[in-house]
Parts: structure tokens; sequence; C-alpha cells
């Protein structure tokens, strides 16, 4: 014999502490009440649910009322969505209700909206079924937010301590300009981008300090390093954002300016850094008489060439400037032929005769 199966009934404050997510609709769509937490979530009254709710998966063709119809006879999941922002998606079932041959009990939940829902209603763990573990994943997910936010912050940390390593690995100390390692970095990647046609070139300039030697003897080493410190102002001043400043040695620059090759402009910013060097260095330290020689070549020759090629060619082009007076810049207008290197401190006068001949060898000298 078959035992019936019970008819259980609730009372309304039950069936809100039990289900506070349902929705109890009549048969024409008319909402006859909804639980607390869904209450709060829709954020006002509505007499009909769809004021409210619309199909989240509008592919059976059917209406609202028809699908929550059909899935509460078919025992299928719902999906629905809020009509008004933030649009949140609601999952959950339909059957009919107890002791109702009409209305259908809708009970929904967040499913994966669950933190937007919270964040959007105000929810707290009293707004969920006792039973209910929404409070739990949530906090889990918040942890796990957390974590994840900390271990962001600690990689942008430890990147921001890498650039930081590099960049002053990659920075003259006294001077704050790029140092040798930084600069030839700066020269090979301008190359390339030459090389690859992405730019109009570049040029090379080797700037080197004129009786420089004479202010550490005279005034002391101090005294120096404040006239390198002048002159890379100086340089940071005359230069643009694109273009690079560096101390590769003692009293010796390197600029590197992007998309310049003209030489006319070249000769004008050279002549300026010069005219600026010797006009300030005796405002700051009086009797302190210091100029610059320039040495500039055009990348426009070296595009098959090595970086050490336009470097030796860029020092060539700085002693033609030193032999040809000091105070000077030289720009080479062609690849120089490679000659075997003096040993240092030996230069013979007839090197010094052929680096200070302007006539048909491809240089101009300006002052």
């Amino acid at each position: 014999m078959r035992i019936p199966e019970p008819q259980i009934s609730f009372s309304t404050p039950t069936l809100q502490r039990l289900l506070p997510m349902h929705l109890l609709m009549a048969p024409d769509g008319e909402i006859l009440g909804t639980g607390p937490t869904l209450r709060k979530v829709l954020g006002r009254k509505c007499r009909k649910i769809g004021e409210v709710l619309t199909q989240a998966r509008a592919t059976t063709g059917q209406s609202l009322i028809d699908e929550i119809a059909t899935a509460a006879t078919r025992g299928e999941r719902l999906f629905l969505r809020l009509t008004e922002p933030p649009h949140l998606t609601l999952r959950g079932h339909a059957v009919a209700a107890a002791g109702s041959e009409t209305a259908i009990l809708i009970n929904l939940g967040f499913g994966i909206g669950l933190t937007d829902a919270v964040s959007h209603a105000g929810l707290t763990d009293q707004d969920f079924a006792p039973a209910e573990l929404a409070m739990e994943l949530l906090f889990l997910h918040e942890a796990n937010r957390a974590a994840l936010s900390e271990l962001s912050n600690f990689n942008q940390q430890l990147q921001a301590a890498r650039e930081a390593a590099e960049l002053q690995a990659h920075t003259d100390p006294l001077t704050g300009l790029t140092n040798r390692r930084g600069v030839e970095l700066v020269l090979s990647a301008a190359l390339k981008t030459f090389r690859d046609g992405k730019g109009a070139g570049f040029a090379l300039a080797q700037l080197d300090l004129d009786r420089f030697k004479d202010v550490n003897d005279r005034l002391g080493h101090a005294a120096g390093d404040r006239v390198l410190c002048d002159v890379a102002d100086i340089l940071k001043e005359a230069i643009r954002s694109n273009d690079t400043a560096a101390r590769v040695s003692g009293d010796e620059f390197l600029l590197i300016l992007r998309d310049l090759n003209d030489a006319a402009t070249l000769d004008r910013l050279a002549c300026r850094i010069i005219r600026r060097i010797e006009e300030r260095i005796p405002e700051k330290l009086p009797g302190c008489t210091v100029s610059a020689s320039v040495g500039i070549v055009l990348s426009e020759h070296y595009r098959n060439l090595t970086e050490d090629r336009i470097l030796h060619d860029a020092d060539v082009a700085l002693y033609r400037s030193k032999y040809g007076g000091r105070g000077r810049g030289t720009i080479l207008s062609e690849v120089l032929p490679v000659e075997p290197a003096l040993p240092a401190g030996t230069v013979a006068q007839d090197d010094a005769d052929r680096l200070d001949r302007t006539d048909d060898d491809g240089i101009s000298h300006r002052a």
C-alpha cells in the first residue's frame, strides 16, 4: 500500500526565513509575494514579474511567464536577469506552490554573480538562508582576492625595485646622466631602429672639456666635480626629452640626438652648448676657464656598421676639434677609413696635422 505524500505548508515568516530569495507568481505573471533578500535586490515594488525580471537565455522562443511555467512542470533550471542595472543574472528552480493549483513558487540564487549582488544590495549574512554557504564562499572569494592583491602589490614593488636597480646601474652617480653602460644600450637600440627603417636616423655627439685638468690641479677635485655637474645641467637643458645625455668618463660626454641629421642644426646646437659652458662655469667658479670640443657623426653613414665604429669616428671628430683650436665642433660628413690606434699619450705631430686638415677630406668644422 502506497503511503500518500504529505502536503507541507509554511507560514509566510517561515517561508521568508527558509527561502529569502523566493518569488510567488500568479499564472498571469502577477507577483504575489517575495522573500526579503529578493526585495532588497529588486530595490522596488512591482506588480508584474516582467517589470523586474527578464529571460537571461531567451532561446526557447517562449515568453517569460511560459518559460517559468515550463520549468516548473519539467523541473528545469531557470536563468533570469534584472531588467535594471546592474542587470544581475539569477538562477533557480520553479515549482507549483503547495496548496495552489495555479501559483508558482520560484527560488532564486546568485551563482557567480554573488559578489556583485552583495555589493549592489548591501547584503549581509542575515540575508541568506541558515543553510546557505553564500557568505562562506564570499569570504573565501574575498580572502583569495586579498591574497592576489597582496601578490600583485609585491610584484609591483619587486618590479619597481628591479627598475630602480637597473636605472641606478645605468646612471652616473655624480651627474645623474646616463653612464657608459646605459648609453651603449641606447646607441645599440637607436642603430637597430634606424636599420629597421623606423626612424629618420640620429646624430652622435662626443664632447670633451678643454682645460678641465687645470681646474682639478688649481681648485681641487670638489671644484672639478661641480664643473662636471654644471656641464651635465647645460646638456640636459640643451637637448629634448627623447634625446640622451651621458657621461662616459672623467670629463667626456656623449649625446644621442634622435631624428636629427641636419648639419646646420647640429652646428648651432654644438655652438650653443660650448658658449653656455664658457659663460656659465666662470660665473660659478671665478677664474676657472673651461670650454669644450665636440665631434659629431650622423647615423646615415653607419647603417651597416657597428656601434664601435660610430663611436670611433665620433672620437676622431672630437680630436679634430681639439687639434683645430678647441672650443669648436666638427661634423663628419662621411665614414673615415679605419687606421691603427696610437698608444695612449703618443699622438705624433704629423697625425695632429692630419687631424687638422679641412680641405677635401669630408670634414666640416664649426666654431
